[in-house]
């Protein structure tokens, strides 16, 4: 693995866990999904000025020129319509963006992928297309996309031609104070950019204006030109040449590059940027009715201790809010949270409760069964306390088959799980079932504890302090692999 690479995978997933971390989509991106690159989506513009595909480059003088000649943008406007205005599928890119902690997102195309990404996930997000949306009020923990050059579906308020451009800062200024305000406070990830992309050029710039010899850093995922992209060797020679300087000049404004040789990898790369986002969440998932006595006690206080570590540990607490555990473990976050004076419980408790049904009401179990596997997403690990509820037939305790539904959720989505078989319940048999199983116990892979440390949690007598010392111990062995 390249040194930048590594570093980007290092650096980008810590600065989304600060809160910190942004993206630029470019126009790469909406051409891996079909849309057109700049100089298809002008070709028939051009060719009724007579200008040929491939003579020139600078297309947004080719749309000023169609509009000095025509008298008017409506020309233009209408190929953006009908070749924008389409819906692609949405790429995976996009999909694993929206599944990330990001809170803004920047953007030149003017297509909807990320908008339907986002609601794919039910997730909110405010676009800003114009200069006037910056004043609306922000949707309450919904990320924000900007819009820069304007949106398909406001094509009277599109950056094309040169005058767009030229005047950007009178019609569009709004924006460059608050796209400056993100390039110095944060990390920005750029996607699907390139050296002949116009509107690139249009951003860098305004990075050089801001920071002319200590910029923050960010980073740009690039895929270098391949021999099969062109006819000739001497073509490829030279657009080899033009994306090594550019690259090495990147730098000039505080972008690492990562380089890929297919656009394919991009995926599989943002997927490693959200298990290492995941592998700071802690999900602790298990139950214990509160009338039913037993081991409640001690299940509380594993949980509440459990809870405790998670926020001194720095990372981030996952609960469905289950009986007793949910509770026990959210008190003892807090407790860490004020005590380390880090109240940063917007950002760090994820919690998603299970809507409870009124007596007599099934419960919904669509929603319960797609609950449990965005919780199993979200975190990388997942710890399991007790497990346990009263079978209504007997008023009987029982082991708790939601539990066993979060565990398989949780293997599904190939979470670290540690099962303290020691509280009990559906704990305990998720403990047995792991022991001697086929699950990795080390590496990028590993998926369980070592049979000598479930064995260990599972003791009859082990006290809550010895468990939270062996689950450190655990923790800091994933950290070290990640």
């Amino acid at each position: 693995m390249a040194a930048t690479t590594k570093r980007f995978l290092k650096d980008y997933p810590e600065a989304l866990i600060g809160g910190c971390g942004a993206v630029f989509v470019g126009a790469g991106v909406s051409m891996g999904a079909g849309y057109p690159s700049w100089a298809t989506l002008l070709k028939d513009v051009g060719e009724e000025l007579g200008v040929k595909p491939g003579e020139l480059h600078d297309l947004a003088a080719l749309a000023q020129w169609s509009i000095q000649e025509s008298g008017s943008a409506t020309q233009v406007r209408n190929v953006i319509k009908e070749q924008i205005g389409v819906e692609h599928a949405v790429p995976e890119t996009l999909e694993i963006i929206a599944r990330l902690p990001v809170k803004f997102i920047w953007t030149t195309n003017y297509d909807k992928l990320i908008e339907r990404a986002f609601r794919g996930v039910n997730r909110p997000i405010d676009t800003v297309s114009g200069a006037a949306d910056l004043a609306l009020r922000a949707t309450p923990g919904a990320a924000r996309l900007f819009k820069m050059h304007g949106s398909v579906e406001r094509l009277d308020d599109v950056v094309i031609s040169t005058d767009d451009y030229e005047l950007y800062r009178s019609k569009r200024g709004a924006f460059l104070p608050l796209l400056q305000a993100h390039l110095s406070s944060m990390s920005m990830l750029f996607l699907g950019i390139s050296f002949t992309d116009p509107n690139i050029k249009h951003v860098l710039s305004l990075i050089r204006e801001s920071f002319t010899s200590a910029p923050p850093e960010h980073f740009a995922i690039v895929r270098p030109p391949q021999r099969e992209d062109f006819k000739t060797d001497t073509e490829f020679d030279a657009r080899s040449t033009q994306h090594k300087l550019w690259s090495r000049d990147l730098k000039r404004y505080g972008l690492v590059v990562v380089e890929i040789d297919d656009y394919a990898e991009v995926p599989e790369l943002l997927r490693q940027v959200e298990r290492r986002v995941a592998a700071r969440r802690v999900w602790v998932s298990g139950s214990w009715p509160p009338e039913a006595g037993g081991e409640i006690g001690k299940v509380y206080k594993v949980a509440q201790a459990i809870g405790q570590l998670v926020g001194d540990r720095g990372r981030d607490l996952v609960s469905g809010g289950g009986l007793v555990v949910g509770s026990a473990s959210i008190a003892g976050f807090l407790d860490s949270l004020r005590s380390s004076g880090g109240w940063d419980l917007e950002r760090r408790l994820i919690a998603r409760p299970f809507p409870q049904p009124i007596p007599g009401k099934a419960p919904d179990r669509a929603l319960w069964e797609a609950l449990r596997a965005e919780l199993a997403r979200i975190a990388g690990v997942v710890i399991f306390i007790g497990g346990m509820k009263i079978d209504p037939a007997t008023e009987s305790l029982m082991v708790a088959d939601g539990v066993i539904d979060e565990f398989e959720a949780a293997k599904t989505a190939k979470c670290f799980v540690i099962p303290i078989g020691s509280t009990g319940g559906a704990a305990a048999q998720f403990s047995d079932s792991l022991i001697g199983s086929a699950l990795d116990t080390s590496g990028r892979n590993a998926m369980r504890p070592t049979d000598d440390e479930l064995k260990e949690l599972a003791r009859a007598d082990i006290s809550a302090d010895e468990v939270v010392k062996l689950i450190t111990e655990i923790l800091t062995r994933l950290d070290k692999r990640a």
